[in-house]
């Protein structure tokens, strides 16, 4: 426990299992696993995982990436999203500083996680929506985070596509070999110069409620309550939030999660409050993706918890 801190009445009582994801969606479950141990944390990675999770009802909510969310819901899983709570945390990393707009990538090799994904997804899209052809102008390579931190180290690749806390954890393996990565484009700006994106939400992940797993709605209120709280201290408190992260998420490193903070976005939001955000982030995002992708078709009214 945070010495001298109990958990607060608002959630002190609860017992939950959350299934949480890597990333800055999870730093709020850690910190109310911290205060209050009932809370318990089931780590999950992959959609066969998170899958299993939600039919087996082993989890009464789970973090995940918005288009999981909506993928599970689409596919006729009892979920629904609660709330958002990290609103664009990708970023063109690079060796180099000759990349300034989306249009300096032609010609240029670029790494991306995951095939498929929406963070290949929302790369491509922009790409073409800055008239750029992903299949003829560059060359999009799909590695893992670890190996293409290992590729930028070695100098064998100098450009990727990095989230958060992946995109802090390379730059601090890097300064540790002498050498600097920076963050050339933050595709959240990129987002908001497209038409009708202006000035909007960029929703990148968020917290889902598992229909008959047990929770009530005041359970669920009142989670939601101290999630807001939490990631409201997170944001003032970078150093020690790092410390409590990797304690009970390990492979999560302290340092990496203080430095991610502060380009990770984390403003947790009810989802009901983000129905316009999210329905146009998918319609823009449908354009150039394949509507399979998030399950055939877009957010209905039932997606977002009451």
């Amino acid at each position: 426990m945070i010495e001298g801190v109990e958990a607060p009445a608002s959630y002190g009582q609860l017992s939950l299992t959350i299934g949480s994801a890597p990333g800055p969606v999870t730093y709020p479950l850690a910190i109310m696993h911290e205060k209050n141990p009932n809370i318990v944390l089931n780590p999950w990675q992959g959609g066969e995982k998170l899958t299993a999770m939600i039919t087996s009802k082993e989890v009464d909510l789970c973090s995940t990436p918005i288009s999981n969310a909506l993928l599970t819901y689409n596919k006729g899983m009892d979920t629904q999203l609660l709330m958002v709570t990290v609103w664009g945390m990708l970023y063109v990393m690079s060796t180099e500083n000759d990349i300034v707009c989306m249009e300096d990538l032609k010609g240029k090799e670029v790494i991306v996680s995951g095939k498929g994904g929406i963070q290949d997804l929302i790369f491509r899209h922009l790409l073409i929506k800055n008239d750029l052809d992903p299949n003829k102008d560059l060359t999009i390579t799909y590695l893992d985070m670890m190996e293409a931190s290992q590729r930028l180290i070695s100098g064998q690749i100098k450009h990727a596509v990095l989230n958060e806390p992946q995109a802090s954890i390379a730059t601090l393996n890097m300064e540790k070999e002498n050498l600097e990565l920076r963050r050339v484009l933050d595709l959240t700006e990129e987002w908001n110069k497209l038409p009708g994106q202006m000035g909007r939400g960029f929703p990148m992940a968020g917290i889902i409620v598992v229909g008959g797993s047990g929770a009530s709605p005041e359970q669920i209120e009142t989670f939601a309550r101290g999630y807001i709280q939490e990631a409201a201290w997170i944001d003032t408190h970078g150093p020690e939030a790092g410390v409590l992260v990797e304690k009970h998420i390990p492979t999560m490193k302290a340092m990496a999660v203080s430095q991610s903070i502060g380009y990770a976005r984390l403003d947790p939001r009810p989802a009901q409050e983000c129905k316009e955000e999210i329905i146009s982030f998918f319609k823009e995002l449908t354009t150039t993706a394949d509507m399979r992708a998030i399950g055939g078709k877009l957010p209905d009214d039932d997606f977002f918890y009451r």
